[in-house]
């Protein structure tokens, strides 16, 4: 075993890595159902309707070539089998679209050659349909990005540039291209048309729908997701930016959102928010659950939010190898998880200027370290010990889902609540709970192993009264005793208790 894999052993239950035992979680994964037998689930209020796969959601961004090094998207076949592996159920493709040589993007209506190794355009278009195909048979939900901002300039501009110049305003330097004027009817129509043909002759699931609701708002949007519920198709759209829905965006990529010392909305692109704040009252009160679109409506009060660990406009991995980072506010939370492929094992970030630079013919922005990032698939294995104990945390997710599938019309009303111990100075422990059982998550975010006295929140989390509980540690599978208020367990700094009350 490699050094550094070693050196984290001990975050493992005995014996898992040391007999060559791994984990894997794909038959676990809900079982993709058609469109057919897909149910809608509406809030009380009539307001929103969404998938009922939407709950069981764990996303992964990636990257086509940079998952697969000079890869297309026939090539990515392991990296599907990975994430069913981990226990992943939707997977964010940044866009595969035409921008030459490089990053970039001619329009929704262009498909990359480099990245899908195709040119005949219906090839292309079948290219994309077998890796969805592929993905629905592991059990894996897909979403292509789209981009409605603009169009990048890069190798001599898109066509149409020249095509279409009435669909397009200024100039934008930091996307280096020229935004749409979303005031063009036929612009918004002609949109409308493209990204149904997407859903269309590909079978995906949704689009991650980059900039929205801003530049592009909700309209050409609305319109489509009325077309597939005509239509009979059950997808859904995530926005990039906080946005207040209307039935129209199902989540967004950023959830948190809060005023800076200038009075000034600021998203919070770095998710370790509930590593510094109490995580039960910030869930309580919804604090930062904002909309960007709305920032004076009342906070917390939609049905699903993300938990963001990382995507490709980060500048960095967030978890490296802390298991309190992942399991702690993301995997055990009342939050759909969402992280950039890699987190799961410590991949290192590396900024490959020289390789894509020499590649593509022009600069690559520091601000997008993860997103020229390479994956490091030797990683994986030297990093093998912390992988597995990221998986263990996933099944204990997948194994309960009556409890962390349960997501009220009101998100404020989470199922969560505190749980005291006798350890001071240590993050909130909490309880997820449910028909009479719940799983107690408790962080030794100390310097040294710890022994904690645990209180089990019987009033609070619903359990019943006087009787007698049997205690399991879901890390190790090992049933600790019986309890009827209070019980003891060791935790190794820097490591995640995770116990069973039933």
């Amino acid at each position: 075993m490699m050094k550094k894999a070693a050196s984290l052993l001990w975050l493992l239950p005995i014996g898992m890595i040391l007999h060559g035992e791994t984990i894997d979680n794909s038959s676990l994964l809900p079982k993709y159902k058609p469109d057919s037998e897909v149910r809608m689930e509406r809030r009380a209020d009539g307001t929103s309707e969404t998938p009922e796969w939407v709950k069981s959601l764990i996303l992964v961004e990636f990257r086509v070539d940079s998952a697969i090094q000079n890869g297309t998207i026939q090539d990515l076949i392991p990296v599907l089998n990975h994430l069913a592996e981990t226990g992943v159920n939707g997977i964010w493709v940044s866009p595969p679209l035409n921008g030459g040589n490089g990053y970039g993007n001619f329009g929704i209506h262009t498909i990359s050659p480099r990245l899908v190794g195709e040119t005949d355009r219906q090839k292309q278009w079948q290219a994309l349909k077998t890796f969805v195909d592929e993905a629905h048979k592991r059990n894996i939900r897909v979403f292509f990005d789209i981009i409605n901002w603009g169009v990048t300039k890069h190798e001599g501009g898109a066509p149409i540039l020249k095509e279409k110049p009435e669909w397009f305003g200024e100039y934008y330097a930091p996307y280096a291209g020229y935004l749409f004027n979303w005031k063009n009817k036929e612009l918004n129509e002609w949109y409308a048309d493209q990204i149904e043909e997407w859903l269309q002759k590909t079978g995906a699931d949704g689009f991650r729908c980059d900039c929205a609701p801003f530049y592009c708002g909700y309209g050409p949007f609305r319109e489509v997701k009325e077309r597939m519920r005509k239509a009979g198709r059950k997808i859904l759209f995530i926005s990039e930016h906080a946005s207040s829905r209307k039935n129209v965006f199902d989540f967004d990529q950023v959830s948190f959102c809060y005023k800076n010392e200038k009075g000034s909305q600021q998203v919070r692109w770095v998710s370790d928010l509930y590593l510094k704040k109490n995580i039960v009252d910030m869930i309580r009160s919804g604090e930062e659950l904002r909309m960007r679109d709305d920032y004076d409506r009342e906070p917390g009060r939609e049905r699903f939010y993300t938990l963001m660990l990382s995507c490709h406009d980060s500048k960095n991995y967030i978890v490296k190898g802390s298991p309190i980072a992942i399991g702690y506010q993301a995997i055990f939370a009342p939050f759909l998880p969402l992280w950039y492929l890699g987190e799961e094992w410590n991949n290192p970030s590396k900024f490959f200027v020289d390789y894509f630079y020499k590649r593509d013919k022009h600069p690559i922005p520091k601000s997008w370290r993860l997103y020229y990032n390479l994956i490091d698939w030797q990683a994986k294995e030297q990093n093998r010990d912390f992988f597995e104990q990221v998986k263990k945390m996933i099944r204990i997710r997948r194994q309960h889902p009556e409890i962390f599938e349960y997501f009220p019309d009101d998100h404020r009303n989470s199922n969560i609540c505190k749980v005291s111990t006798d350890r001071n100075g240590m993050l909130q422990a909490y309880a997820r709970f449910r028909n009479g059982k719940a799983v107690l998550v408790v962080p030794n975010n100390g310097k040294s192993d710890e022994t904690f006295r645990i209180t089990i929140p019987i009033a609070e989390a619903k359990l019943p009264r006087g009787k007698t509980f049997q205690v399991t540690d879901l890390m190790s599978g090992k049933t600790l005793g019986q309890a009827q208020q209070t019980f003891s367990a060791t935790i190794p700094t820097g490591a995640l208790g995770v116990f069973l009350i039933q």
